[in-house]
């Protein structure tokens, strides 16, 4: 009954360890590169948004927005005038994490503009 009950135990702080993993997600094209993670114990949520380009013009007016994601719902713009611009939030997640295998972000800059496909990372 012992061993059961000590086995019981360990089963239960390795289950407690797995749901406390960070879960990662990232994408990328030719212009930009994201990574967003959820912690889901922390109910923290944050993402970075990279320009990676190689234009020789300064990045500007960014406006950026994900979409078709239950976890990352934020959008948001940037008025920097960068060639390495970067943009970063994070957030306490208002509702449990929801598991999801990808989602999109919407970014323009400079007059063009480009859709991200965000993939949770194994």
């Amino acid at each position: 009954m012992r061993r059961w009950f000590v086995g019981l135990i360990c089963a239960s702080l390795l289950g407690l360890i797995g749901c406390s993993k960070t879960i990662e997600f990232t994408g990328k094209t030719e212009d930009w590169q994201v990574e967003c993670s959820v912690h889901p114990s922390d109910h923290v949520k944050a993402y970075t948004i990279a320009y990676i380009g190689k234009d020789s013009q300064a990045v500007e007016n960014v406006s950026y927005s994900f979409m078709n994601s239950k976890n990352f719902n934020q959008s948001g713009t940037s008025e920097t005038s960068s060639k390495n611009l970067k943009m970063s939030g994070k957030s306490t997640e208002e509702t449990p994490y929801t598991d999801e295998d990808d989602f999109k972000l919407h970014i323009k800059w400079n007059d063009k503009e480009d859709t991200i496909t965000v993939v949770k990372k194994d």
